[in-house]
């Protein structure tokens, strides 16, 4: 019986430190990373999505950053498509796939094997012209499980989990069509104490401000006006154009990123205690010395 392709996850909440672990297994192992952030697809969207910069890299090689432009739709099935192409690319060239996110649903998406299909335009449309509320209002009654595991605040995410049960009569949340994964894996996970990891978030929203994130959205939000885009619509960005429009101050949208961000790094361990639920086994909090032991063994 052949063997599988082997790969690397690296997850954990925001802010936890995932992008530097993943770039030193990269170098100590001839990896490539392949990110699994759902922000981290759109161009110029850089400062706000926490986008690895060039010098950060160290030389490594990413995939799938700043793959479309703000504008651009990009589905679960889409980012699915381009991660596997990319692993086996990678696995070509006689290197190691690392996977590294926090997007839990893309994870998911590798390591259950996802069977997703492709978008039923119509129906989207027909979607996108409902109100968040009466978005809600629906998805209440036909998958009210999902509404505990999405931000329920974010338009596209609560219309793509409507679009979901709508098409196939099923929870997004419990009743995921699956196969088993086409890949051997090995996931190591990030989960700081979570006072440590408010401190840090709250460290990094105030970075991102002082290093220009108004004027990242600034740039933004005039060449793409629509503020219900999945790429607008995400944490940092809608807090800063809110006081753009005058309708908050900066120290409140300053604050509101940081409780927001709280609030999705909960959502986060929620989504990988789920993962472990379902048969997915996570390293946590490894040293790296262990680290490399546990990946020395499954290279073999």
């Amino acid at each position: 019986m052949p063997t599988k392709p082997k790969i690397i996850v690296i997850l954990g909440p925001t802010a936890s430190g995932k992008s530097a672990l993943a770039i030193d297994i990269a170098k100590k192992f001839t990896g490539e990373v392949i990110s699994a952030d759902s922000r981290q697809v759109y161009q110029g969207l850089n400062i706000g999505s926490n986008k690895v910069t060039q010098e950060e890299t160290e030389g490594i090689t990413h995939h799938l950053l700043d793959v479309i432009k703000p504008d651009q739709d990009y589905s679960l099935h889409d980012w699915q498509e381009a991660a596997f192409k990319t692993i086996e690319e990678i696995n070509k060239n006689h290197k190691v796939p690392i996977i590294c996110g926090g997007t839990g649903l893309y994870l998911s998406s590798i390591l259950q094997n996802y069977q997703i299909p492709k978008t039923d335009l119509n129906l989207r449309k027909e979607l996108e012209h409902f109100t968040l509320e009466q978005l809600i209002k629906q998805l209440e009654i036909s998958d009210p499980e999902i509404l505990h595991s999405i931000d329920i605040h974010n338009k596209v995410r609560v219309l793509r989990a409507l679009e979901y049960t709508l098409a196939f009569k099923a929870s997004l949340k419990n009743d995921q069509k699956t196969q088993n994964c086409p890949f051997d894996y090995l996931v190591f996970g990030l989960d700081p104490e979570r006072e440590a990891l408010y401190t840090k978030i709250d460290q990094r929203v105030e970075q991102m401000i002082a290093t220009g994130l108004i004027d990242e959205v600034k740039q933004v939000y005039a060449q793409y006006q629509d503020k219900q885009s999945h790429a607008l619509s995400g944490i940092g960005y809608k807090e800063i154009i809110q006081y753009l429009d005058g309708k908050i101050s900066l120290e409140e949208a300053e604050n509101l990123i940081k409780k927001n961000t709280h609030h999705y790094a909960k959502r986060q361990m929620t989504w990988f205690r789920r993962m472990e639920k379902q048969g997915i086994k996570i390293h946590w909090n490894l040293a790296m010395s262990d680290i490399e032991k546990e990946i020395n063994n499954f290279l073999k």
